[in-house]
């Protein structure tokens, strides 16, 4: 019902306020004459979006808001995927001003918000939580890693390969892999690589990667996403790049002026920021380095995302939009260290007895 009302929510914001939404879900009806295969041999992401939405909008004439509560059930999904996680993979509950840190972290109302839209972060949000699930028994949950990944690859393939990287590095660490499997690992990766290469350079319109290309690559996208009728663009060019990072993840604050919406945001930036000082007094590098490939998995692709899209945004809207697919890997880096770190001292207060 809290999920539904933010799809709710959202229907009336966006039919008020615009956005990519509509866009998403109204260009196919308009444009009945191109097919859902000429959406796909257009490219990724939005054409995508298209292509998906071609069956319910075009074809079926489903209204708007059917499509917004269709949507909002994915994103759903993805809560009740994540719910899962957290609860197998998190022995020790944390309290702060007595408020149990699980369930409740989940009911952060940006992570409701943008995932209960038509759209390509609800998508996301579903297949990153549908991968953290399932790559606990790969064997047993192919098909559903396969179709997150895959989905993922059709909508940003840069997240996919953000995923592909965490999850294959994390597994070359582990310790208690033997040195065939891991190269084994190595050769799928570099593979999986090679065959989507192509794609991705086409897809983020980059002619190398060299520093040059992407120092201009990412002042282009500071320049283009920076535009914005709202008031929450900012200025990021002059910032120091540890300034870069914290915007991305903790702005917007009360301190920038906001509506009611903005508000709310700030309200739950400051919350991610006492949690991230609460994980930075615990001292986590010794607990984390400790850690099994999942939570390392985790930690590597929270810092790719946060390392490089914190270098091309400059609007507040769209950041809050973009880390949502990166704060569920910090949530649960925060909440195991937190219960490993209760686990160390549990065990040390245990009495040997004789």
């Amino acid at each position: 019902m809290y999920h539904l009302l933010f799809a709710v929510l959202f229907y009336f914001y966006v039919n008020q306020a615009g956005g990519d939404a509509k866009n998403y879900w109204f260009t196919v009806k308009e444009n009945l004459d191109i097919g859902i295969i000429d959406y796909i041999e257009l490219g990724f992401g939005t054409y995508f979006m298209y292509a998906l939405n071609y069956l319910p909008s075009g074809v079926m004439d489903l209204t708007f808001f059917t499509g917004s509560i269709f949507y909002a059930l994915i994103g759903y999904f993805g809560f009740v995927y994540l719910y899962i996680v957290f609860k197998e993979r998190i022995k020790y509950n944390t309290y702060i001003f007595k408020i149990p840190l699980f369930p409740t972290i989940l009911f952060l109302p940006n992570l409701h918000f943008w995932s209960s839209n038509v759209g390509k972060d609800t998508l996301l949000f579903f297949c990153i939580a549908l991968l953290f699930y399932a790559i606990k028994s790969p064997k047993q949950h192919i098909w559903k890693i396969l179709l997150s990944l895959g989905l993922a690859y059709l909508v940003r393939p840069h997240i996919a390969a953000y995923l592909i990287a965490a999850f294959g590095v994390a597994l070359l660490l582990d310790a208690n892999l033997k040195l065939y499997k891991k190269l084994f690992i190595m050769a799928i990766i570099v593979a999986g690589f090679a065959l989507i290469f192509d794609s991705l350079v086409a897809y983020l319109r980059i002619d190398s990667f060299d520093i040059d290309t992407i120092m201009s690559y990412s002042e282009d996208k500071v320049t283009k996403l920076s535009r914005d009728h709202t008031g929450s663009s900012v200025d990021i060019s002059s910032y120091s790049y540890p300034l870069k990072v914290f915007t991305f993840l903790y702005r917007p604050l009360f301190i920038d002026g906001l509506s009611a919406f903005g508000l709310l945001a700030s309200l739950e930036n400051l919350i991610l920021i006492i949690l991230s000082v609460k994980l930075l007094l615990t001292n986590p590098w010794r607990y984390l380095k400790k850690s099994n490939s999942f939570v390392k998995a985790l930690i590597i692709f929270f810092l790719l995302g946060a390392l490089t899209f914190s270098l091309i945004l400059g609007n507040l809207g769209i950041m809050l939009r973009q880390k949502n697919m990166f704060i569920p890997a910090l949530l649960f880096i925060c909440l195991w260290t937190f219960s490993y770190h209760t686990e160390v001292k549990t065990s040390n207060q245990v009495t040997p007895t004789n």
